[in-house]
């Protein structure tokens, strides 16, 4: 008992990683795969973790071993590092946050059947958000998400369970799924490409994991389970979210809405009409907390990563109380610039969500190659430097990573329907 209540204890950064992947990537585009092609993906799924598996956990490992962030890493590459770090994460972090706001307020008004418009949800949302952070800052932080994910768990396992024999295995083919035209291979490519997140969540991740030893004394065997725990825990879930989808969606003839509001409220629907009436509210809790613990962990995580930022440049920012003061204002910026969105721009919010999805990816193979680096280099001891075999991986990784992003680009300006 006292080894579970211990190895309960060291999960923090590798949950809040979970709680970023466990959103509109799972949510919204497993489910989409598992609708659109039954299970003919899986295998793309399975490939999107292991090519990115020592990229994010670089992320955790590099905290450990230096006591610092990867930002610091990222500057002794040149101010040059830290300004695209910066300019990226400036580029996605108000569409981002924005549309997983949306979907979520989606998700509560429908769950819990509230008669106010998508706007109003959303903005007490982040404002509840927003609150929890400043006043509670890590702490408070760790243990929502611990809570979140352990019900986002149970109960996506217990719908899932009730649909695998609803899935028609002998029609799934994994190896050559019929993916030609460009639609789908658009789809294809945005499902492996933020599967499971963007890399600028490692940056996040090394945050967290010296905000997690300040409480907590912790070697580098949890530091690694703390990861693999998170990190495989997303993968599990994003193949039951595709069998929800292929249980109960493939070959209906079916689609899903664009809205917000009505894509959560025919997802819940649909998962009741198949699976029976005690399935609602386990997928809606499943889906509600799923985005719950998305929202709170990036609310948290670009205001961190942009203190940290600031300290790289200032130093004199560094101090306790000059970092939260910067955080909490991001804090509060993030959510009004999300809301305006939602209230003002939400004409123009395919292109805004286009662009910061094409800037992702390209950055992702430059975000993989300065984490390798910074790995790498002197300021890691030898001893906690990745080994041969690791190393070789990473390398293959970044250049899987860049080709991905060519193909994507080349997807996206040059092959017209």
């Amino acid at each position: 008992m006292k080894f579970n209540r211990r190895f309960f204890a060291i999960l923090g950064p590798g949950l809040l990683l979970a709680a970023v992947c466990i959103g509109v990537s799972h949510l919204v585009q497993s489910t989409r795969a598992g609708a659109l092609f039954g299970m003919d993906l899986l295998l793309f799924v399975v490939l999107a973790f292991v090519m990115k598996y020592p990229t994010f956990r670089f992320g955790h490992e590099y905290a450990h071993a230096t006591g610092q962030h990867l930002l610091e890493g990222f500057k002794r590459e040149g101010n040059w590092a830290l300004a695209l770090c910066g300019f990226i994460m400036l580029g996605v972090m108000f569409t981002g946050f924005a549309a997983i706001a949306l979907i979520t307020s989606g998700l509560a008004k429908i769950s819990f059947g509230l008669d106010l418009s998508i706007g109003v949800i959303a903005a007490a949302l982040v404002a509840f958000t927003g609150a929890c952070l400043i006043l509670g800052r890590y702490r408070w932080l760790d243990r929502m998400v611990k809570v979140l994910v352990i019900v986002l768990f149970v109960s996506t396992l217990i719908a899932t369970a009730a649909s695998l024999p609803l899935i028609d295995w002998r029609a799934a083919d994994v190896f050559t799924p019929e993916v030609l035209n460009r639609p789908a291979l658009l789809f294809l490519a945005a499902l492996v490409g933020w599967m499971p997140a963007p890399f600028e969540t490692c940056l996040w991740q090394s945050l967290w994991v010296l905000e997690k030893k300040k409480t907590q004394a912790l070697t580098i065997r949890e530091i690694r389970q703390d990861y693999h725990v998170g990190y495989f825990s997303t993968l599990a879930l994003a193949l039951c979210f595709m069998a929800l989808g292929a249980a109960v969606m493939h070959g209906s003839g079916k689609e899903f809405a664009a809205g917000a509001a009505a894509f959560s409220s025919q997802l819940i629907d649909i998962y009741a009409a198949t699976l029976g009436d005690w399935a609602r509210p386990v997928v809606a809790l499943a889906a509600f907390a799923a985005m719950l613990s998305t929202v709170i962990v990036v609310h948290d995580g670009f205001p961190r990563g942009f203190a940290a930022l600031l300290a790289c440049y200032r130093p004199q920012l560094g101090s306790e109380t000059a970092q939260f003061r910067i955080y909490a204002g991001f804090v509060v910026a993030m959510g009004l610039g999300a809301i305006a969105i939602l209230l003002f721009f939400i004409g123009s919010f395919k292109t805004l969500i286009d662009f910061a999805t094409t800037l992702a990816f390209v950055a992702a193979p430059v975000f993989a190659w300065l984490i390798h680096r910074a790995m790498h280099a002197p300021a890691v001891p030898a001893t906690a430097r990745p080994s041969a075999a690791l190393t070789r991986y990473s390398l293959a990784c970044l250049w899987a990573l860049s080709l991905f992003a060519v193909f994507y680009l080349g997807l996206r300006l040059f092959l017209h329907p």
